[in-house]
């Protein structure tokens, strides 16, 4: 659900720095498994393709998930997938997967995830008056900071989430409002959703609530338009690609993060 609801203008300023720390954990690359097509394939059609293309979410998750029985927990599941996953472990991406500690009917969810480490470096260090006071630093290991950031408390929860999903920080403030709203007793705002495409679908995956009379900002066109260049070149290297593949997408994938890097594009 709160991958429903906001987006963060990137910065490139400090990039040496910042990518430094991003990087200081990065292992060193792994081969394929015979499941690695199907989920990087799965990523990058939907919200995912942002994340690996320059980091303009920092964080994607939700391309994979499951449910972990807490009474009788069977993890093979998220082994493979962990394996999977692993040639994004690198000095550009972190990928994993990470079970939620809320228990919810006896039920724990795990979700696959992405991280592009310089994006997420520089948002902790530009907004370190959130993060600091929880420990986090744009030296802090991902995994470390998706754990911390969904165990704060409810609202700071939001926020961090919002912020490490790359939603606009206008649509934050509207759904921080929002809860506040409803948590009191109140029916809540009237809102509209703004839709980012994915080539999986038009609507549904990158979505932010903002007012219903909320005029459309600059962050909203800019977010827009930096996506829309996007999906546009990787639907160009998709047509040509085998998606069962896992070399052929690894390597789209690859050939994504160079063309957006920060420092090659100067903006998001």
């Amino acid at each position: 659900m709160m991958a429903a609801m906001f987006a963060l203008p990137r910065t490139s300023w400090h990039s040496a720095f910042l990518l430094l720390a991003a990087c200081a954990t990065a292992p060193v690359a792994t081969p394929p498994t015979t499941d690695t097509a199907a989920i990087v394939t799965k990523a990058l059609d939907t919200e995912a393709l942002f994340t690996v293309a320059g980091g303009l979410k920092p964080v994607s998750e939700g391309f994979w998930h499951m449910s972990v029985d807490v009474q009788s927990p069977d993890l093979a599941a998220i082994t493979a997938t962990r394996a999977a996953l692993a040639p994004w472990r690198n000095d550009t991406l972190w990928a994993d997967v990470h079970v939620f500690h809320d228990d919810r009917g006896g039920k724990r969810a795990a979700r696959g995830y992405v991280v592009h480490r310089q994006a997420l470096a520089e948002l902790l260090h530009t907004h370190a008056a959130f993060f600091a006071p929880f420990g986090l630093g744009p030296d802090t290991h991902p995994a470390e900071v998706f754990a911390v950031v969904e165990r704060m408390p409810e609202l700071d929860r939001h926020r961090g989430l919002g912020l490490l999903f790359g939603y606009p920080e206008h649509a934050i403030e509207f759904f921080l409002l929002a809860e506040k709203e409803q948590a009191a007793g109140g029916k809540g705002p009237q809102r509209r959703f703004v839709q980012i495409p994915t080539h999986a679908s038009p609507t549904g995956r990158f979505v932010y609530a903002v007012a219903a009379d909320a005029p459309e900002l600059p962050a909203d066109r800019e977010l827009a338009a930096a996506a829309a260049q996007r999906l546009a070149r990787y639907r160009e290297l998709r047509a040509a690609a085998d998606t069962n593949d896992a070399d052929a997408m690894l390597r789209i994938a690859a050939e994504l993060a160079a063309t957006f890097a920060p420092h090659a594009t100067g903006a998001r």
